[in-house]
């Protein structure tokens, strides 16, 4: 009896394990599937590549085709026709990439829920009511009209989709393992919806609810004295003085300041605000001013920094097509790059090309909504969301001729309805695919147009001397102020009747200056004819890489380099003489003790540069940001439900210059008064002492161990956001305002610099590395040189042979030299 019943005992045990581990809880996933010795995490774990050559073997390929991967696993695509270098870009980015690709598109689309479960239903159900897939879905159509860019993209599916068909079950990458299921096939409209992603990162972004919430509360009066469209500090990308032709259209009148109907803070929160600390740099000298005679163009793009990281580098070689570069998993082409001629970069636009409209329904029913007086019909969608180990969940996506609404208040008969440029169908890509082969000016300025969303600042240089900028994409033509706002659905004075002309957007080439820049700053000064937005980026970057530009002569790539490097702070320039200034005469200041003395006599040693293991940016930054605070969120916490803090930090330090302005704000704006400090010196000295209490309760009592590095806290984040998969504090220069602009997870996700001579040398560099798999030496091997500011030399072959032989080199001397 004993024994039957330990072997009893024994079974249940056994049939209790097998049911454990083959179920999943939440995001952890069934351990049994997870740790079986034959398919689970540990195969996933990616041999360690050296350089070498492979021959592609898949079905679908019409020619042979030679994949180098170099020291850094770049791959080098040589190719006998197009065809087949797209579906090799394909298949090599898959074989490093393939778990990036299928969240990324899955987050597009809104179908995280089908592998995440209910945690993540709501953010699908935001994705579907922004139209993200009606927009891809609008793309894909626009391709299918033009067969031989669809041929490119169809190339390209078939090439991810031969990496998947032969892709053992234990080699499935082990993120599909930590999650619990398997990759789908790739499909065309995901090429679209990778758009669609790019595009909501860097324009999908409105102020306009925060703006009519402020507006209500605070009035125009305030927004137009610190929030103005045209700020007098900023050096705008285009230089003023630029001569403007008379405008070929203009906007109608503009309509009386419309009033709408301003629903919860928490609905507002659906429209996605503006991401301030995303930004890039970008700038081409002339050869005028540099050491070889020929242009050199520097590009370095900041956005939030994953792993896998977003770009993917990769040579693309066929007839007619040599170009290297990063390209975008999931996307086909090289997107920012060069080639044996002409070489580009990009910063985002910034301009306005979101507006938020209220939309007024009939009834309950919301099958009509009010326009010029009339009840135009609604278009239902009914949108449904699959959900892992729960029942499907379905939205209704009501649409007008604006677009769909993202906001829905039923009570009251009120929407907020989107019109995206994003929405439209287009055919971006054409421009990349054009880029990728332009030979000159011409074809630049011939690739640009079919670009408009996201809108882009590209840089420009040739072989042949030119240098060049153009303020690129679709911009609405509007009057002063149109979409600043929530616009009123209901009027057609606020919809988009006509665009910029293409040959009327701010440009420069080759100008006398001997280089041309952009840093998301304003395009262009008050005087440029037409009305492109409110909101863009704050001056610093742009006015500081400007002021080095023009003290350089006979630059070379290095100069480029140490420039992107650039660690200087303009805020910290202008502003901490004024705050030391003001610490010095107020009350508190003789009382200060000797550890803060000894903090104030660094901060009058700094030379403003943002250095890793600095204590001055450490603690002029949290003294900065808490005058900040202190000085706008007394006078308007009581008019505004949730304080939103808008005011640049410039707009700040120029209040601390001017008691008047200081007054002007206690005045017009605080509920009460008495709660607000004095003065700007009491204010200064408040904020002083509010520092110091933050930095010990964040930091600790040792301030030896306040350092710029550990307060900025630069990481480098896993999609999935485990932290074992991911680089938590890096050690690293730079700062928001910076050239070298960091700051958390934000930061240069692709620096690049370019020298156009007749046989072109460039250098470059990524946060992370090129395989996706956390096993590979691949996976983020990039980042210590990129945190170093080091900048990698990139090789670019123009031919098979020629990497073929540069192969036995490395081969033959593993260290290969620069």
């Amino acid at each position: 009896m004993v024994k039957w019943l330990k072997v009893g005992g024994a079974v249940v045990v056994t049939l209790a394990l097998v049911l454990i581990l083959n179920s999943r809880a939440g995001m952890i996933p069934a351990l049994g599937p997870f740790v079986n010795p034959i398919s689970g995490f540990w195969q996933s774990a990616e041999p360690q590549h050296e350089p070498g050559a492979v021959w592609l073997r898949a079905e679908g390929l019409r020619d042979s085709v030679l994949v180098v991967f170099d020291d850094r696993r770049v791959p080098h695509i040589f190719a006998r026709n197009d065809h087949d270098v797209y579906f090799a870009q394909g298949f090599v980015t898959a074989q490093d990439r393939l778990w990036q690709m299928d969240l990324q598109v899955r987050g597009a689309a809104g179908r995280l829920s089908e592998v995440l479960g209910e945690q993540t239903v709501a953010l699908d159900r935001a994705e579907r009511r922004r139209g993200m897939l009606w927009g891809a879905q609008n793309k894909i159509e626009a391709y299918q009209q033009q067969p031989e860019l669809m041929e490119i993209i169809d190339a390209y599916t078939a090439g991810v989709n031969a990496f998947i068909s032969q892709l053992p079950r234990r080699e499935i990458p082990l993120e599909f393992k930590l999650l619990g299921y398997k990759p789908e096939p790739f499909e065309p409209i995901n090429v679209a919806l990778m758009h669609m992603n790019m595009a909501s990162t860097l324009a999908g972004g409105t102020s306009a609810v925060r703006m009519s919430h402020m507006r209500a509360a605070l009035g125009d009066a305030f927004l137009d004295r610190f929030l103005p469209a045209h700020p007098v500090e900023m050096d705008p990308i285009i230089p003023p003085g630029t001569q403007w032709p008379a405008p070929s259209l203009t906007p109608g009148p503009a309509p009386d300041p419309f009033s709408p109907t301003l629903l919860s803070d928490a609905a507002g929160d659906l429209h996605r605000l503006p991401d301030p600390s995303l930004g890039s740099n970008s700038w081409a000298v002339h050869g005028s001013r540099t050491e070889t005679g020929r242009p050199l163009l520097a590009n370095d793009m900041h956005l939030e920094m994953t792993m896998p990281a977003i770009w993917y580098e990769v040579q693309l070689n066929a007839p007619g097509l040599n170009v290297y570069g990063v390209s975008i998993p999931g996307i086909p082409s090289v997107i920012v790059g060069f080639n044996e001629d002409v070489a580009w970069g990009v910063t985002n636009s910034g301009a306005n090309v979101l507006d938020v409209y209220e939309v007024t329904f009939r009834d309950r029913s919301l099958t009509e909504y009010l326009h010029e007086g009339e009840w135009k019909p609604t278009r239902m969608v009914i949108e449904e969301i699959g959900v892992r180990g729960s029942a499907a969940v379905q939205d209704t996506v009501w649409y007008t001729h604006h677009g769909p609404v993202v906001v829905l208040d039923r009570d009251r008969l009120r929407g907020q309805a989107s019109q995206w440029m994003a929405h439209r169908g287009t055919t971006d890509l054409r421009t990349f695919f054009t880029l990728n082969r332009a030979r000159g000016y011409e074809d630049f300025t011939a690739a640009l147009p079919y670009f408009e969303t996201p809108a882009q600042n590209f840089t420009y240089a040739d072989r042949h001397g030119n240098i060049s900028l153009w303020h690129n994409g679709l911009f609405p033509l509007r009057w002063e102020g149109m979409g600043d706002f929530i616009s009123d659905g209901s009027s057609a004075a606020y919809d988009w009747q006509a665009f910029v002309p293409r040959n009327e957007v701010p440009r420069i080439t080759n100008p006398d200056l001997g280089f041309v820049s952009s840093a998301n700053q304003n395009p262009a000064a008050p005087d440029y004819p037409y009305y492109l937005g409110r909101f863009f980026s704050s001056f610093e970057r742009g006015a500081r890489i400007n002021e080095r530009l023009a003290e350089m002569n006979n630059a070379d790539w290095r100069d480029m380099q140490a420039l992107q490097n650039d660690d200087l702070s303009l805020r910290a320039r202008e502003g901490l003489p004024v705050m030391l200034d003001l610490l010095r005469s107020s009350d508190g200041f003789q009382n200060l003790s000797a550890p803060d003395l000894d903090l104030v006599e660094k901060l009058e040693a700094w030379d403003y540069e943002m250095k890793a293991d600095e204590h001055a940016p450490v603690i002029f930054n949290e003294w900065l940001r808490q005058i900040r605070s202190n000085l706008w969120d007394i006078p308007l916490s009581g008019l505004l439900p949730q304080h939103r803090r808008v005011p640049e930090y410039i707009r700040t330090i120029q209040v601390l210059a001017d008691p008047a302005e200081y007054t002007y704000i206690i005045d017009n704006f605080a509920p009460v008064p008495a709660a607000a400090p004095a003065d700007l010196s009491a204010l200064v000295m408040k904020s002083w002492d509010d520092a110091i209490a933050e930095l010990t309760r964040r930091m600790g009592e040792e301030r030896r161990l306040w350092r710029w590095w550990r307060y900025q806290q630069v990481r480098i984040m896993h999609l999935t956001r485990i932290e074992p998969l991911s680089r938590m504090s890096i050690r690293t220069d730079g700062a928001t305002e910076a050239v070298n602009s960091m700051r958390g997870t934000n930061g240069p996700s692709w620096r690049m610099v370019v020298s156009l001579e007749d046989e072109i040398r460039a250098w470059g560099v990524y946060p992370g590395g090129q395989s996706g798999s956390p096993g590979s030496r691949h996976y983020d091997n990039f980042i210590e040189p990129w945190a170093r500011g080091e900048l990698f030399p990139l090789h670019f072959f123009r031919t098979p042979e020629e990497a073929m032989s540069w192969l036995q080199t490395a081969r033959d001397n593993p260290t290969f030299p620069e």
